[in-house]
C-alpha cells in the first residue's frame, strides 16, 4: 500500500486542468503515491483526485479506484472517497450528517447512507 502506482494510463497534468475529456494531447501518465491522496470525487466519466498539493483527473471509475486504493479509503457518499488518515476533525451538522475537515483544508460531507459505516469505523 505504501508504494507508488499508476492510477491510470491517462491522468491529466495539473498544469493543463482546463483540458476537456476529449483533449488527450494534454494527458500524461503520472505516478501518485496513495498516501498523498486526500479524496477522490467522481465527476461524470472522470474522477478528480485531490492530493495535498494538486488535483488530477483520472479516467478510472470511482469503484475501480476504491478497489485499487484499499482499506485506507472509505466511501462517504455516492461520489466521494476519502483517506481515513487524512481526516483532521469531524463535525456534526444538520439532519444528523457529519462534516469531515480534511488535513489539506477541504471539507467533505458524509451522506446518511454511508454514515453508519464511518461511525462504526471511528467508534462514534
Amino acid at each position: 500500500m505504501g508504494s507508488d502506482f499508476a492510477l491510470s494510463s491517462m491522468i491529466s497534468n495539473p498544469a493543463a486542468n482546463t483540458a476537456s475529456a476529449n483533449q488527450n494531447k494534454d494527458m500524461e501518465e503520472i505516478i501518485i503515491n496513495p498516501s498523498d491522496i486526500v479524496a477522490v470525487h467522481a465527476e461524470k466519466k472522470w474522477c478528480r483526485i485531490l492530493t495535498e498539493t494538486a488535483d488530477y483527473s483520472c479516467r478510472k471509475r470511482l469503484y475501480e479506484l476504491e478497489q485499487d486504493l484499499g482499506p485506507e479509503f472509505m466511501r462517504i457518499s455516492k461520489s466521494i472517497l476519502v483517506c481515513i488518515r487524512k481526516i483532521d476533525s469531524v463535525e456534526a451538522v444538520f439532519n444528523g450528517m457529519l462534516l469531515l475537515h480534511m488535513k489539506n483544508g477541504s471539507k467533505e460531507y458524509v451522506s446518511r447512507t454511508y454514515l453508519p459505516n464511518l461511525k462504526s469505523y471511528l467508534g462514534i
